[in-house]
């Protein structure tokens, strides 16, 4: 039996093949040991010759100018390469070498034009791709994963952020019924309220008003107030209505009773519910005329030096033409109170 382990491939009619097996193995062992040696040479000359380098360049005992170094803010301070003094880390593009180090928290190198020159220049070590759907993007590289998706590769990884952003925000409650809907032409879509708000309104609204308050003028052009939320967007507002109870300094024959003169002769003590008689046209005291006369009723007076206001009355949305300087002449509504009864009391 043979004392070869390993298959040993020689040409016929070489001189290897008259020689027995176990030296022709021995050879090849033999030569592998040498590469190895060889290149195990070569790697001690490489950190000989890096390490004669750093010999050249430190000082022993270690002689520092100052205990720390002061750096800009956002560069650490790192040991240099001889291990003696802290020095501020080289930056991206700042020269570098065997003692002045390049920051490696934010992932630099020191990059040489050639292995014979001492000094070289701080660059970002390159990242790792990414591959994303089929396709390679490099680090640092952006793209879209879609119209609405942006995303970012970083080191092997990838990050996004959407282009929607506003998706993600429902409106306010005035906006009923909101949806989110498809815009022809556009990407991101679009919230979309409910088009018959009205409706909606009416039926979620509980309308709620005040009385009218006492006119403010006993005779003449005055106001009354109240709060009421009988509107379209359902807020309580503040609302005002001109009012005139009487006439100041009227005649009682410029004003018809709506009694006869039967039932004057019974209603003595007031004579109520006066009109007009003729059609006049309302003002609002200042600088505003109704469009069209009216014929409206007032309160009379009592016989027993009680008091004479209104019982039933009710409130007409009356168009005005208005005179100002700057403005000039322009057309607005006033909500205008109109009498329906009288009554005498002593709560005067």
């Amino acid at each position: 039996m043979g004392t070869s382990i390993f298959p040993v491939l020689v040409t016929r009619g070489s001189p290897w093949q008259r020689l027995p097996a176990n030296i022709v193995l021995h050879g090849l062992v033999l030569f592998i040991a040498i590469s190895f040696l060889a290149h195990v040479s070569c790697d001690y000359n490489v950190l000989s010759s890096k390490y004669e380098k750093v010999q050249n360049s430190c000082a022993y005992p270690c002689q520092c100018e100052r205990n720390l170094a002061l750096c800009p803010e956002g560069v650490p301070v790192v040991m240099d390469g001889c291990g003696c003094c802290s020095i501020c880390a080289r930056q991206q593009g700042e020269l570098c070498g065997i003692i002045q180090l390049c920051d490696t928290t934010r992932q630099l190198q020191c990059v040489y034009s050639s292995p014979s020159v001492d000094y070289g220049i701080c660059r970002a070590k390159k990242g790792m791709s990414c591959y994303v759907a089929g396709n390679r993007y490099r680090d640092g590289d952006s793209f879209k994963l879609d119209c609405k998706t942006q995303c970012t590769c970083q080191n092997g990884t990838y990050g996004c952020v959407s282009l929607c952003p506003l998706e993600n925000f429902r409106p306010s409650a005035k906006c009923h019924n909101a949806q989110l809907v498809h815009v022809p032409g556009a990407c991101c879509r679009e919230w979309q309220c409910e088009s018959n708000v009205l409706k909606d309104t009416k039926i979620t609204c509980n309308r709620y008003s005040t009385n009218w308050t006492p006119c403010s003028s006993t005779c003449g052009v005055g106001s009354s107030r109240r709060l009421t939320n009988d509107n379209d967007d359902c807020e309580l507002r503040n609302e005002t209505r001109l009012c005139q109870i009487k006439p100041c300094n009227y005649q009682i024959g410029e004003l018809s009773s709506n009694h006869s003169p039967r039932s004057r002769r019974h209603h003595q003590h007031c004579r109520a519910t006066v009109r007009n008689l003729d059609f006049i046209y309302l003002t609002d005291g200042h600088n505003c005329v109704s469009l069209k006369r009216y014929r409206p009723k007032f309160c009379g007076h009592c016989s027993d030096k009680s008091c004479c206001t209104p019982k039933l009355s009710t409130t007409v949305n009356v168009p005005f033409r208005c005179y100002g300087e700057e403005e000039g002449t322009q057309v607005m509504s006033k909500f205008v109170m109109f009498i329906v009864k009288c009554e005498c009391h002593s709560k005067c």
